[in-house]
């Protein structure tokens, strides 16, 4: 386990909420591999896509690191809170809050999976809340 791979993450979403997509996929493993919720891509090109389209969705887009639990096997269960307005109806979504356990290969955020809750994503790695 490394404190190390925790400051990576953060630093990944830190890049997010500055600097945005762009700045967050230089965090990024050239062949990344991400297990989204709602689909699966891999490489950065196709994240970017992925979650650009996810972005437009969203006026006043705000995603917010509630968390970050350092994991065995080079791991970090990262949760997080995301919120927004819809661009086509204008309504404020409420908070949407999940998990990710994102392995981290040298420094870069190599694989990621998505989980409905903390609890699902701390399983997953063998911890408990």
């Amino acid at each position: 386990m490394s404190q190390e791979n925790v400051r990576v993450v953060a630093a990944a979403y830190e890049a997010l909420a500055s600097s945005g997509l762009e700045a967050f996929a230089d965090h990024w493993a050239d062949d990344i591999e991400w297990q989204a919720m709602r689909g699966r891509w891999h490489g950065r090109q196709a994240g970017c896509a992925y979650l650009q389209e996810w972005f437009d969705m969203f006026d006043e887009f705000n995603g917010d690191v509630v968390g970050l639990t350092d994991a065995p096997n080079e791991q970090v269960v990262t949760y997080l809170r995301y919120s927004g307005r819809a661009k086509r109806s204008g309504l404020k979504v409420p908070p949407e809050y999940f998990a990710i356990v994102i392995e981290v290969r040298a420094g870069k955020i190599a694989r990621a999976q998505e989980y409905a809750t903390r609890a699902e994503a701390l399983e997953a790695v063998g911890l408990r809340d």
